[in-house]
């Protein structure tokens, strides 16, 4: 009855958190002043729950040993892999920061929080437009050279890492995008869907490190 209740109570906040996303992302796409707060009563929401998660960690770690038990796990790997015009820096600062991702036609707010010593690394969060909330961790990273993350949020029965990583070339860089999924026997993973994601990540970043090169010749 306990658990009946707080998954009761789990809900309740869920809703309202995404209730409150979808109006605020409501008023920011009408450019309404008052989206930005609203967000902000989101992410506070948000922080909260980084909170409770950070003091819960240990625990999902040891539910997730009980469940590897009780399934067999399979890894299926993409990779996609693109070359740049521009140095390690500027891609790295195209893609590193959570505020990046705002410069793209999905996302109307990111943030992110600082890593935790001793515990979870830094957290992103992103509000899309259409209302959609989805958060990752960065679980390992080399300034403008590699980085790992992991998906938090929306929580379900697929882990998902992105291994990104970053090589000088004579003309700029390359950039490579390793995506891994572990899925439970009874699941059946889309590799053309991850495919066509990270083809279709990298494909979208040329436009944006052209629009930055623009603005520092401006600058």
């Amino acid at each position: 009855m306990k658990n009946i209740v707080i998954a009761y109570f789990a809900i309740l906040a869920l809703s309202g958190l995404v209730t409150l996303s979808l109006l605020g992302a409501s008023l920011l796409q009408n450019r309404d002043p008052l989206g930005v707060p609203v967000l902000a009563i989101v992410v506070s929401g948000l922080l909260l729950t980084f909170i409770h998660g950070a003091i819960a960690d240990r625990k999902v770690q040891a539910q997730r040993a009980d469940a590897a038990k009780a399934h067999t796990f399979r890894a299926t790997t993409t990779t996609s892999s693109a070359e740049y015009g521009y140095s390690p820096a500027v891609v790295w600062s195209a893609i590193r920061p959570a505020e990046a991702a705002m410069e793209g036609n999905d996302v109307a707010h990111a943030f992110a929080v600082p890593a935790i010593p001793d515990g979870p690394g830094e957290r992103q969060c992103f509000f899309g437009w259409n209302g959609s909330v989805s958060m990752i961790e960065v679980i390992e990273e080399v300034p403008e050279r590699f980085a790992v993350t992991q998906v938090l949020f929306p929580p379900g029965d697929v882990s998902t890492k992105m291994v990104y990583r970053l090589e000088p070339t004579t003309l700029g860089c390359r950039l490579t995008i390793e995506t891994i999924e572990e899925t439970p026997d009874y699941l059946t993973p889309n590799q053309a869907a991850m495919q066509q994601f990270s083809d279709s990540f990298l494909h979208n970043l040329e436009p944006l490190l052209q629009k930055r090169a623009l603005e520092e010749v401006r600058e």
